[in-house]
C-alpha cells in the first residue's frame, strides 16, 4: 500500500509541474505471474463437514461451510471436482476421515498442492505428563474416550510430513490446544523473485479457528461460522489480497482471516497461523481468472485500472498530433476562463482551447477526489473497528487468559496505528485535490516559458512489476 501511494504523489507531482504535453511510449511489460505454470501441477482438496454428532452437540453450519469451500476451490481457483474428496455428517467416521487423508495424500506429487478443510468440533486433551494434544472429533467421536474415537492433530501433521505434495494448506474450522508451529511468514514486501523461491520450497502451513478452551462462533445470519465467513471473503472475494498483486498466500490469508474473526466474535475465539517443521515453502492461491488471463498472453492483471490508463494516455497522444492553436487569453475570455478553472479543474483550459491541459488537470482532479473518498471510506470502517476492539479491550471478563488480552491488546493497537495513518492519507490526498485546484487557476494566466524536455520512468498502481516510461516536454 505504501508503494501505490508514493506511486501516485509521483504521478501528481509530474502533472502539477506545468504539464503541458504527454506522449505515451510504453515500454515491455512483465508479465508478473509468468511463473505461474512452473509452481503446480495439480492441486488436491479433503473437505470434510460434521453437523449431527452422535454422541456430542450439533453444530449448525459444519456441512454448509464445507460445500461451500468446495464451490469455492472449483468456481474461483480451478480446482477439479475429481481432485476434491468431499466427507460429511454420517460418513465423517474417524476410518473414513483418515482413508480420507491416507487417499488425498497418497496421490499428490512432488508438484502438486493439497488443501484439508475440516470444519467440526475440535477438543483439547491435557497429557499427564504435561502439554496438550489436540483432537479432530468425527461424527461418532466420544470426549470420555478421545484417544480411541477421535483423531490426534499430531497424526494428522505426521500424514503431511510423509506426503510428497510440495505445499500442504490445513484450514481448520474447529478449537483445540497442543499446536507447535513454526509462526515465521514471509516478507511483507513479496518481490516475484521472494515470492518464487517461496513457492519452490516444499510448506506446510496451518490455519485454525482457535486454541484451547475456545469454541468456535456460528450465526444464522451468516450461515457459516465465524472461520470460514472471513475464509470465503478472504479467497472468495479476493480480500486477503493485502498487497493487491493478484496472489493470496497462506501467510497472507492466515493474517485476514484472524484480524477479522477476532473482531467478529469479539475475542470469543482467536485463530492461530503457522507452519509444520522447518520448511518455509509458501502455499499460494491463483484465481482461475488470472490464470486464464495468463493463458491467453494478457499481461493486464490490474483490470480496469490498466485499461482506463493506457485509453486516456491514447487520448492524450491524439491531442499532442493535432495539437489546436490556443486562443487568445484576452480580456472577457480570460475571465470566464478563470470562473470556469475556479468551477471545476480544467474547465478554464478547455475554454481557453488548451484541451492537453484541461484533460491533465480534470484527471488529476479526479483522481484526487476519488483517493479522498475511498481513504475516508476505509478511515470510517477502521474506526468502527477501532471502537468495537476497544470496548471488547475494556472488558476485561471478554478473555479467558492474559494471553488472550495481551493479543486483543496488540490487535487494538494495530487497529489504532492504522487509524492514524487512514488520517494522514485523507489530509494528504485532501491537500493535493486543494492543490490542484488552486494551480489549475493560477495557470490560466501563466504564459509560454522556455521549453524542457525530460524522459521519465514510473511504476503504475501497486505492481513493481509493469512501467511506464514517459517523455515529458514542458513549455
Amino acid at each position: 500500500m505504501d508503494q501505490f501511494k508514493n506511486n501516485i504523489i509521483v504521478i501528481f507531482l509530474i502533472h502539477i509541474v506545468f504539464l503541458f504535453a504527454i506522449e505515451s511510449n510504453p515500454g515491455k511489460v512483465n508479465n508478473k505471474f509468468s511463473y505461474i505454470d512452473e509452481i503446480y501441477s495439480e492441486s488436491w482438496a479433503l473437505v470434510i463437514g460434521i453437523n449431527k454428532y452422535q454422541n456430542i452437540e450439533r453444530l449448525n453450519y459444519a456441512v454448509n461451510d464445507a460445500m461451500a469451500v468446495q464451490r469455492m476451490l472449483v468456481d474461483k481457483y480451478g480446482f477439479k471436482d475429481s481432485n476434491i474428496k468431499l466427507i460429511l455428517d454420517e460418513e465423517a467416521t474417524k476410518d473414513n476421515i483418515l482413508q480420507g487423508f491416507s487417499d488425498i495424500l497418497s496421490q499428490s506429487r512432488e508438484k502438486d498442492r493439497v488443501i484439508v478443510f475440516y470444519a467440526g468440533h475440535g477438543e483439547t486433551y491435557k497429557l499427564p505428563s504435561g502439554g496438550d494434544m489436540g483432537y479432530l472429533i468425527p461424527v461418532d467421536g466420544d470426549l470420555d474416550n478421545l484417544y480411541m474415537s477421535s483423531i490426534p492433530m499430531k497424526s494428522v501433521y505426521d500424514i503431511a510430513e510423509m506426503s510428497y505434495a510440495k505445499h500442504i494448506l490445513y484450514l481448520v474450522d474447529a478449537c483445540y490446544g497442543g499446536l507447535t508451529l513454526n509462526t515465521r511468514g514471509i516478507k511483507k514486501d513479496q518481490t516475484p523473485e521472494y515470492l518464487k523461491q517461496m513457492t519452490r520450497e516444499r510448506g506446510r502451513q496451518v490455519i485454525t479457528a482457535g486454541g484451547k478452551d475456545e469454541q468456535v462462533q456460528e450465526r444464522p445470519e451468516w450461515g457459516h461460522s465465524a472461520f470460514t465467513r472471513n475464509l470465503l471473503k478472504g479467497l472468495g472475494e479476493g480480500l486477503a489480497d493485502e498487497n493487491l498483486d493478484g496472489v493470496i498466500t497462506g501467510d497472507e490469508l492466515g493474517g485476514f482471516i484472524k484480524n477479522r474473526v477476532i473482531v467478529d466474535v469479539d475475542g470469543a475465539h482467536t485463530p492461530q497461523k503457522g507452519r509444520i517443521g522447518s520448511d518455509m515453502g509458501e502455499f499460494v492461491f491463483i484465481s482461475e481468472t488470472i490464470d486464464m488471463q495468463i493463458a491467453e498472453g494478457n499481461s493486464s492483471f490490474e483490470g480496469e485500472q490498466i485499461d482506463n490508463l493506457e485509453s486516456e494516455v491514447a487520448e492524450l497522444k491524439k491531442l499532442l498530433k493535432s495539437r489546436p492553436k490556443k486562443r487568445s487569453n484576452g480580456g472577457n475570455k480570460l475571465e470566464t476562463a478563470k470562473k470556469l478553472s475556479w468551477f471545476f479543474p480544467g474547465l478554464g483550459h478547455y475554454y481557453n482551447g488548451d484541451y492537453l491541459k484541461g484533460l491533465a488537470y480534470s484527471s488529476l482532479e479526479l483522481l484526487s477526489l476519488s483517493l479522498l473518498i475511498n481513504n475516508y471510506i476505509e478511515y470510517n470502517n477502521i474506526n468502527q473497528d477501532y471502537n468495537n476492539a476497544l470496548l471488547i479491550l475494556e472488558d476485561s471478563q471478554s478473555f479467558t487468559s492474559s494471553d488472550s488480552y495481551v493479543m486483543h491488546k496488540n490487535f487494538t493497537d494495530q487497529l489504532l496505528n492504522d487509524k492514524n495513518e487512514s488520517i494522514r492519507n485523507v489530509a494528504m490526498f485532501g491537500s493535493a485535490a486543494i492543490s490542484v485546484w488552486l494551480l489549475n487557476t493560477y495557470s490560466i494566466k501563466n504564459k509560454k516559458g522556455n521549453d524542457l524536455s525530460v524522459e521519465l520512468g514510473f511504476k503504475v498502481f501497486p505492481s513493481p512489476y509493469i512501467k511506464y516510461s514517459i517523455p515529458i516536454n514542458l513549455k
